[in-house]
C-alpha cells in the first residue's frame, strides 16, 4: 500500500503517531549546491517556516532523520551500513555523470579549472603553508605528532583543500631543522654588530631526570635596544663542576664567535658557578642579585619568631587547600564580608616571595578565614588555627618591612631595561631601609640585623663596576649613594676607560686594505721629506705625535664627560637606553654604555626557560632527541612572531 494514501487515510489515534505519520509524508529537499561531499545524494532536510531545516538530515532512502552539526561522518556511516549496495550503485552513477561532464566541457572547450586539484609540494602555496605550519608548532610548543591529529588534518582541509598536510617525520627532520638554521642566522647577524655580549646560564633537569644547562645571551642594538636571545639547550652528562660548566660556556663562545665580545658573565650563588665563570675566563663575573636578594631574605625569614608564624600560617592555609567543603565555606564568608574572592597561597620554602605572598593574602582574608573556621559545618576547623592575637601584628610588620624587597625582586627581574645600573641605589636603599629603629618590635629588629649582615658581605670587590654602571645611566647618574669624593672618583674613571676603549675599537674600524694604503702613504712621505728633517723631528717626532693624539682623545672624553654631567637626569619611569640613542654628541659615552647597560643584573633569563622547557619535556615526550629540545627552545624563545617579520620588511 502507498505510504502517503496510507498516511492520509488512517486517523490519528496518538499525538505519538500523528508526528511520525506527518514526517514520513513531508517533502525531502534536496542539499545546497555548496554541499559538496557525496553524502548529499541520499540526504536531504525537512523545510521549517519556508526554511531548509538543517538541524538534521533525512534519509531519502528510508526517512530516518539524524542529528546534523555540520559534519557528515554519522551520516555516510548511516547510508554504508543501512543502504550499502544502494549507496554505492548511486556513488557510481553520480562519478559517471560527473566524468560525462567534465567530457563534455573539454570538448565545447569550457575547460574550469578544478579548484580541489591538490597543490605540489613545490608550490609557493603549499610551501607558504609548510612554513605557517612549522611556526606554529615552534611557537606554540607544539608536539611534531599534531599533523596527524585528525582534528587538525580536518582544520587544514577546511582552510585549504587542496593542501597536503606534510608527515611528521618530514616536520622533524627538514622543517624544524631549517627554520632553526634560518633563525640562527639572524641572530649570530645581531651578535656580531653588538659592541658586548652579556651571559647567563643555569641548570634543569628535565621529567626524564635529563640534566640540561642553557645558555641566554644578552646585548644592546645599534639603534638601542636592549636584547635577549637563547643561545643554546645542552645536556649536560657527568658532574656538574665549575671545571665542566666552564668548559661549556668557553665552548659556546667559540661556537657563536663571541670571544672578540668581552663576554661578562652572571649566574646564581652556587660555588660550582663561581669556578665555572674563572674556568671561562669571563669578566665581570656577577651574581644574580635576584638569589643575592632571596639569601639575605631566607636568612631573615629563619628568625625563630618568623619561622613560627610561618608555620602556623602554613598550617592554616593547607587546611583550605585539602579540604574541598572548607574552600567553598571560605568563599561563603568572603562574599559575606564583601572580601575579594581571592584563593590562600600556599608558599614554597626555597622562594622567599612565596611566603611575603602567603602571609599577606592571609591578613587579606583573615576576616574570613575566622569566621570560616568557627563554622559548624567544619568540625576540624578549631583546632588548625593556633595564631594568637601578637601573630597578626607581627605579620602586619613583617609585611610592611618587606615590601620594598618584594618592588626591588619584581622591578630586577625585567628584561627590556638596564639593570646592572640599578643594584647601588638599591642597595642603599634597602640598607636604609633595614637600618635599625627605636619603633621596631623584637622579631622586625632581628630580621633586619639578619637581612642586612647577609646583604652586606655580597658583591666584595664589585663596587666600582656598580657605580660605573649607574653613572652611565642617566637616571642615576646624580650617584646621590656616593660621597663628592666617590662621584668624581668614579667619573674620572670613566673618562679614561673611554679613552682606553676609544684606542682598543678605533684601529679595528678601519679595514686592512686602508691599514695598507695608509702605511705606504707614510712611508713615501717620510722618504720625501728626510732631507729636510730636523734632529729634533727625527728624535721626538713620533713620540709627539702620538702623545698628541692621546691627549686630545682625552680632552674629548673629559668634555663628553662634563656635558653629560650637566645635563638633567632622566626621571626614573623613562627608557635610558631611548635616551642615550638621542645624545648624539656623546659617541665616546655611548660606547661605554652599551658595554655596561647591557649586562643584566639577574640569571632570571636562564631560569624562564625552564617553564618553557617544561613544555617541551613532557611525560608525554619525555623521549625527544636532545638536539630537537635545543632546537625547539630556541626557536619559542627566539622565532619572531609573523607580525613583527612583517612589520621590519615594511
Amino acid at each position: 500500500m502507498d505510504v502517503n494514501n496510507t498516511a492520509n487515510s488512517t486517523s490519528t489515534s496518538t499525538d505519538a503517531s500523528a508526528s511520525l505519520t506527518s514526517d514520513s509524508v513531508r517533502q525531502i529537499f534536496n542539499a545546497p549546491g555548496k554541499q559538496k561531499s557525496r553524502v548529499w545524494s541520499v540526504f536531504g532536510f525537512h523545510k521549517k517556516d519556508g526554511q531548509l531545516d538543517k538541524s538534521q538530515a533525512i534519509c531519502k532512502l528510508c526517512r530516518a532523520a539524524l542529528k546534523y552539526t555540520g559534519s557528515t561522518t554519522n551520516l555516510d556511516f548511516h547510508a554504508r551500513r543501512k543502504h550499502g549496495d544502494e549507496y554505492g550503485e548511486i556513488q557510481t552513477s553520480n562519478k559517471q555523470e560527473h566524468a560525462n561532464s567534465e567530457s563534455k566541457e573539454r570538448k565545447s572547450g569550457n575547460v574550469i579549472p578544478n579548484y580541489f586539484g591538490q597543490l605540489g609540494h613545490n608550490s609557493s602555496r603549499a610551501q607558504e603553508i609548510t612554513a605557517a605550519v612549522t611556526r606554529f608548532i615552534a611557537k606554540g610548543v607544539c608536539p611534531y605528532s599534531i599533523v596527524e591529529w585528525e582534528g587538525f588534518q580536518d582544520l587544514m582541509h577546511t582552510l585549504e583543500p587542496r593542501y597536503t598536510v606534510p608527515s611528521r617525520k618530514h616536520i622533524t627532520n627538514t622543517c624544524i631543522p631549517e627554520l632553526y638554521a634560518q633563525v640562527k642566522r639572524q641572530v649570530e647577524k645581531e651578535l656580531a654588530n653588538a659592541e658586548r655580549v652579556a651571559l647567563t646560564t643555569d641548570a634543569w633537569t628535565s621529567c626524564a631526570t635529563e640534566s640540561y644547562v642553557t645558555i641566554t645571551a644578552h646585548h644592546i642594538t645599534p639603534d638601542w635596544q636592549l636584547k635577549g636571545h637563547v643561545l643554546q639547550t645542552r645536556v649536560f652528562k657527568g658532574s656538574h663542576t665549575g671545571k665542566n660548566i666552564g668548559a661549556l660556556l668557553k665552548q659556546a663562545c667559540v661556537d657563536w664567535n663571541l670571544l672578540d665580545k668581552d663576554p661578562a658573565l652572571v649566574t646564581d650563588n652556587a660555588s660550582n658557578m663561581v669556578i665555572a665563570g674563572e674556568e671561562a675566563e669571563m669578566t665581570p663575573h656577577l651574581m644574580c642579585f635576584a638569589h643575592t636578594i632571596n639569601l639575605a631574605t631566607q636568612k631573615a625569614f629563619k628568625v625563630n619568631t618568623v619561622t613560627g608564624l610561618l608555620g602556623r600560617v602554613r598550617k592554616v592555609v593547607g587546611f583550605f587547600h585539602h579540604s574541598v567543603r572548607a574552600a567553598e565555606i571560605l568563599q561563603e564568608k568572603q562574599k559575606q564580608l564583601v572580601l575579594p574572592s581571592h584563593k590562600l597561597i600556599q608558599d614554597v620554602s626555597t622562594r622567599w616571595n612565596s611566603s611575603y605572598d602567603m602571609l599577606e593574602r592571609f591578613l587579606e582574608q583573615q576576616p574570613a578565614i575566622s569566621a570560616a573556621l568557627l563554622s559548624r559545618d567544619l568540625r576540624k576547623g578549631g583546632g588548625v588555627n593556633t595564631l594568637m592575637d601578637v601573630d597578626f601584628g607581627d605579620g602586619e610588620d613583617i609585611v610592611k618591612l618587606m615590601a620594598p624587597v618584594k618592588l626591588v625582586t619584581m622591578t630586577m627581574s625585567e628584561d627590556k631595561r638596564p639593570t646592572l645600573s640599578m643594584i647601588s641605589p638599591v642597595k642603599a636603599k634597602l640598607k636604609k631601609n633595614f637600618e635599625a629603629s627605636d619603633k621596631d618590635s623584637v622579631v622586625i629588629r632581628e630580621m633586619k640585623q639578619a637581612f642586612s649582615n647577609d646583604l652586606e658581605k655580597r658583591y666584595t670587590g664589585l663596587d666600582d663596576l656598580f657605580y660605573t654602571a649607574a653613572a652611565l645611566d642617566p637616571r642615576f647618574k646624580s650617584l646621590p649613594f656616593l660621597s663628592d669624593h666617590d662621584a668624581e672618583r668614579t667619573f674620572t674613571s670613566i673618562s679614561a676607560e673611554a679613552v682606553s676603549l676609544h684606542k682598543k675599537v678605533s684601529p679595528s674600524t678601519h679595514c686592512n686594505t686602508h691599514l695598507l694604503k695608509l702605511k705606504y702613504i707614510l712611508h713615501i712621505l717620510s722618504v720625501c721629506q728626510s732631507a729636510k728633517m730636523s734632529a729634533l723631528d727625527e728624535l721626538f717626532g713620533e713620540d709627539f705625535e702620538v702623545r698628541t693624539a692621546a691627549r686630545s682623545v682625552r680632552d674629548k672624553a673629559s668634555d663628553e664627560v662634563k656635558r653629560y654631567r650637566d645635563r638633567e637626569s632622566l626621571p626614573l619611569k623613562n627608557n635610558p637606553l631611548q635616551w642615550w640613542k638621542e645624545q648624539q654628541d656623546l659617541p665616546l659615552l655611548s660606547s661605554l654604555a652599551k658595554r655596561y647597560l647591557c649586562i643584566p643584573a639577574t640569571s632570571v633569563a636562564s631560569e624562564r626557560v625552564f617553564s618553557t622547557a617544561g613544555d617541551i619535556v613532557s611525560t608525554k615526550r619525555s623521549l625527544l632527541k636532545h638536539e630537537h629540545v635545543d632546537q625547539l627552545i630556541f626557536l619559542k624563545k627566539n622565532l619572531p612572531s609573523k607580525k613583527d617579520v612583517d612589520s621590519d620588511d615594511e
